[in-house]
């Protein structure tokens, strides 16, 4: 009945709050709307002239061009590929060659820009220009001059009235302003009544800077309104509809699920499984990574998955962890590696550094086992963020005092990176699987594995590729001097009975 009435309130709440919110929707999304199609229009508009450029860029100088039947169709051509461009020509002094269409422009339809290419300078040899239409539409040309010859590239026109197009007629206007020297500034068709809602943008690249004004109508601003009504009501009922369900479950699963991580604490139901690290080059076996498995007294096995995420957010993975270190210590002398250098790497949390509880506990028991150091160290994953790196440290240095080393796990994926390195004294980095996958691929992170291993060589850290399957990916590693290896390729984690098997299938 509790939880019956806790959701309850949570829905309506949730519900009340979504439809108080309507105003601040309203003219969010509106503002939205005409941002997204504005900034859309001038990406298209200023790619274009980009495009133009580079086109009319990748001709011969213009007096060089002669008129053939075979120049004629490579113009043709590159308006076919290219369908930002309308039509490209070539004037010889005053008088027009050629074009890519076989189409006669009255040179004195062009305003007299394009006979003069010292105004509206882009460069030293490009320039902006218009010609205008008898039916008052304006074409923006782009024009590369030499001698008394030019080049010249219609822009195909872009149509901004479709954003009003479902909404009302004449209740929106643009201004498109370039930055040439001077700026060269064009307009559409003004609105009808005055501006309440617009939106300014600009972009700037390969020295091409267009700078685009939309205003609209209170007409154009109520359409998105009337809109936005429907749909933030919509939003509201089905948002708290999911919140209430959620939290529903949520309150159900918590109490259920946390009381049974208890139990599963109480009787001793955590086990360590441990995954090898081998040396590539030489076979050996040098740790191993221990990995936490949730086994039940009936034997199934819990996905680590299912448990871990809660057991992190509830603060539960400390009493986890500490009953799986409890029982890792016992595997080491089991293994004998009391009296080798091989080590066991242990996965901590943030939450493990902001006290010494962790340290009191791996302390003692070293102690207790008369264990040497080096058979533990500690791996703290960059997935997640740790919020006082200062006081972090200050607790990691205890472990180093004991000789216990720390490595970063899941390297080049999360928040810390260079700064946990540089701040916690990071001796080892574990090349996570996504970036061990992209070897031999054409993949962007393949690169991103060339830098974290160029990085940790140049910082003189140790490296272990986590996640490898295959032999050419045991070989790339090797061609990069990255011997230790974890993953399938080797074996998969495994109880202690399992790896004492393999360790002794592995002995010569």
């Amino acid at each position: 009945m509790k939880i019956t009435k806790i959701t309850s309130s949570i829905f309506a709440i949730t519900f009340v709050a979504g439809l108080a919110t309507v105003n601040f929707f309203n003219h969010f999304y509106a503002e939205k709307a005409l941002q997204k199609d504005a900034e859309q229009l001038l990406y298209q508009f200023h790619d274009a002239l980009l495009e133009a450029y580079k086109i009319l860029d990748t001709l011969p100088e213009p007096e060089d061009f002669q008129c053939t039947k075979s120049n004629i169709e490579q113009l043709a051509l590159l308006t076919y590929e290219h369908p930002a461009v309308r039509l490209i020509g070539v004037l010889h002094g005053n008088k027009q060659a050629c074009a890519s269409e076989d189409i006669h422009i009255d040179i004195e339809d062009y305003h007299e820009r394009i006979l003069n290419p010292t105004r509206h300078q882009l460069s030293d040899k490009f320039s902006l220009a218009t010609v205008s239409h008898g039916d008052k539409h304006i074409d923006l040309l782009l024009v590369r001059s030499h001698a008394n010859s030019r080049y010249f590239a219609s822009i195909n026109p872009f149509m901004i009235n479709y954003l009003a197009e479902f909404a009302c007629t004449n209740c929106l206007e643009y201004e498109f302003i370039i930055g040439s020297l001077p700026k060269l500034t064009f307009s559409g068709r003004a609105m009808a009544q005055e501006s309440y809602i617009e939106y300014n943008t600009s972009r700037f690249e390969e020295k091409v800077q267009v700078e685009l004004h939309v205003r609209g109508t209170e007409e154009f601003y109520n359409y998105y309104k009337e809109l936005s009504w429907f749909s933030t009501t919509l939003f509201s009922f089905l948002f708290a509809s999911m919140i209430t369900l959620l939290s529903y479950k949520l309150l159900t699963i918590r109490q259920s699920f946390e009381r049974v991580i208890k139990d599963a604490l109480k009787y001793q139901e955590f086990t360590p499984f441990y995954q090898p690290i081998v040396h590539s080059k030489t076979g050996h076996i040098v740790g191993v990574e221990m990995l936490a498995r949730w086994v039940r007294q009936d034997g199934s096995v819990v996905p680590p998955y299912q448990f871990i995420p809660f057991a992190e957010d509830s603060g539960m993975i400390v009493a986890i962890t500490e009953q799986l270190i409890q029982k890792t210590i016992q595997d080491i002398k089991v293994l004998g590696w009391d009296k080798t250098q091989q080590f066991v790497s242990i996965n901590i949390v943030p939450e493990h550094l902001l006290n010494d509880r962790l340290f009191q506990l791996i302390s003692r028991l070293i102690t207790e086992n008369q264990l040497p150091s080096s058979a533990i160290s500690l791996e703290i994953t960059e997935r997640i963020k740790i919020e006082n790196l200062e006081d972090a440290r200050q607790h990691i240095e205890k472990f180093y005092s004991l000789g216990v080393e720390l490595k970063l796990d899941d390297a080049g994926t999360g928040y810390g990176g260079f700064s946990y390195i540089q701040e916690l004294g990071i001796s080892t980095l574990k090349i996570d699987k996504m970036f061990v996958d992209t070897i031999d691929k054409d993949d962007f992170k393949g690169s991103v594995l060339e830098s974290i291993i160029s990085f940790a060589k140049s910082s003189q850290l140790g490296m272990i590729a986590e996640g490898v399957e295959e032999a050419h990916q045991v070989a790339y590693l090797q061609e990069r001097e990255v011997y230790l290896i974890q993953g399938y390729f080797y074996a998969k984690p495994m109880p202690l009975d399992q790896l004492q098997q393999w360790i002794k299938d592995k002995t010569p």
